[in-house]
């Protein structure tokens, strides 16, 4: 009897062992619960309390971030609010109890996905395992992420679609970045440059003529300056250099190839000399040829005036009218000159081709030239060397043009010598030339010598009458037939002219 009454007392006691146990845990946990919502209230970051991964207890904020009442989170399954693709390692993690931060995607209440960044913690509370599990929603973060990435890709964009070359340098002058025109500009690859001190892209005595100026860019100043890039291959060019330093971090340089326009201003300057020396020869010309037409013109009136006189004797008369006659024909050949070239100039000179015998076509000339070889003790001898053929498809009135042109020329300035006209032929073309024992060209005036109004200057200049235009018609005539003509002379000892005619094919 006793004994029963003392189980009896046993069991009375375990059970208000158990609810005082009992109890003791619903404490704890309300200690816990209410630590919890104390230092969930004070931070912007979703909290989730977990206990074996079931939700015991969540903040405004996780509520608010996933869409759900706080009384519909508790007893919810925490990897279920991660989407489906990244739940298994959000499992994994749980399982494995990491505090490893990392990145996954949730899902809300209304099946919206959004990307969270997740730390986790297990904690040990009086027995209790339970796991702190903070979520921090980072959609603003990404999509700032991702403006950032898409600024600098447009960034880029431009600065490798840029025309000018572009060089950026960390704050001690190290490039970092450099653009595509750049490396096209010198040479260089990327890789060759990154790392590289600005000033190895510029030649020695640029750096020492123009000196880079960190000084006044560290002053907020922006700097151009013309400085020679140096380029891979060594050769150098011209560039124009606009440096400023956009903030603390680094420098920025624009620099552009200035080669073009340099070579623009220089053919601008030849161009300008070019028409003043024209400017000149033209006034030269005019004086020349003032001076040209007054000399056969007062020979023409002043001899005509003679005549008037009937005392005179018939052989003066006669000699009177032959200078008249000369006078005439130097007057109506100073005019043809000028019409020529001003025909040629303007277009209004065409070909008249056929076929004619050259080798009959040099003779004429020759016996047409034998009196006036003669006033001056000259002698005119013909030279055929290899030629294939006497019939020649071209202008033989051109061609006997440049052929009286350039005879009459060697003609003029040859005494007691001999002029030699030249005929031969290549496999494509009939080269004629004209040889002289004359005073020669001097070398100042041999690369001009094709020019309008260019006449050499010789110190017996008023002996050789003529108007400058006689080898310029010779040149824009061969030039015409598609033909080159050229020359070489050395004073006092003589001059060649050589002219290549193409053979053409007949039509």
């Amino acid at each position: 009897m006793e004994e029963t009454i003392h189980t009896h007392n046993l069991k009375k006691r375990i059970e208000e062992l158990e609810k005082i146990i009992a109890q003791n845990k619903l404490m704890q946990f309300a200690d816990l619960a209410e630590r919890f919502k104390v230092f969930s209230s004070i931070t912007s970051e979703g909290i989730l309390l977990t206990e074996n991964g079931y939700c015991i207890d969540a903040n405004e904020r996780v509520c608010h971030t996933l869409g759900f009442k706080h009384h519909e989170i508790i007893g919810k399954f925490a990897p279920d609010f991660i989407v489906p693709e990244y739940r298994q390692d959000a499992l994994k993690k749980l399982n494995d109890k990491s505090e490893t931060p990392y990145e996954s995607v949730a899902i809300n209440k209304d099946g919206i996905y959004f990307p969270i960044e997740i730390k986790a913690k297990n904690l040990d509370y009086k027995g209790r395992e339970v796991r702190a599990i903070v979520i921090r929603d980072i959609s603003d973060q990404k999509k700032t992420q991702f403006d950032l990435a898409l600024t600098v890709d447009k960034f880029k964009e431009v600065i490798d679609n840029a025309g000018d070359g572009i060089l950026i340098g960390n704050t001690h002058g190290i490039i970092i970045e450099v653009n595509i025109a750049f490396l096209k500009m010198t040479g260089f690859s990327k890789e060759e440059l990154i790392g590289q001190h600005i000033s190895s892209v510029f030649t020695p005595e640029s750096i020492t003529n123009f000196p880079l100026r960190f000084d006044l860019l560290n002053s907020g100043q922006s700097i151009l300056m013309e400085r020679d890039i140096r380029c891979k291959d060594g050769k150098s060019i011209p560039c124009e250099m606009n440096s400023k330093r956009p903030n603390d971090n680094y420098y920025l340089s624009i620099i552009r190839d200035l080669s073009e326009r340099k070579n623009s201003e220089k053919e601008i300057i030849k161009a300008k000399e070019k028409a003043e020396e024209s400017d000149r020869l033209k006034s030269a010309f005019i004086a020349n040829m003032s001076h040209e037409i007054r000399t056969p013109m007062n020979g023409i009136l002043g001899f005509t005036e003679l005549l008037k006189n009937e005392n005179i004797d018939p052989l003066t008369r006669q000699d009177y009218v032959q200078i008249i006659a000369n006078s005439g024909q130097q007057l109506l050949n100073i005019i043809n000159d000028v019409l020529e070239i001003s025909r040629i100039e303007t277009g209004q000179t065409t070909l008249n081709l056929s076929c004619f015998d050259i080798v009959h076509t040099v003779q004429k000339l020759a016996g047409f030239f034998h009196t006036i070889a003669t006033q001056n003790n000259n002698q005119i001898f013909i030279e055929i060397n290899q030629l294939d053929d006497n019939i020649f498809y071209g202008d033989e009135a051109k061609v006997q043009q440049i052929l009286t042109n350039l005879i009459n020329n060697s003609l003029k300035f040859t005494s007691n010598g001999k002029v030699t006209i030249g005929l031969t032929s290549s496999h494509d073309s009939l080269i004629l030339s004209v040889e002289d024992t004359g005073i020669g060209i001097p070398i100042n005036y041999q690369k001009s010598i094709f020019e309008r109004f260019i006449q050499a200057d010789h110190k017996d200049n008023k002996i050789y009458k003529g108007t400058g235009l006689g080898l310029a018609i010779c040149q824009k005539l061969t030039l015409l037939m598609e033909g080159e003509i050229w020359m070489k002379s050395e004073e006092n000892i003589g001059t060649v002219f050589y002219v290549k005619l193409p053979f053409l094919a007949h039509k």
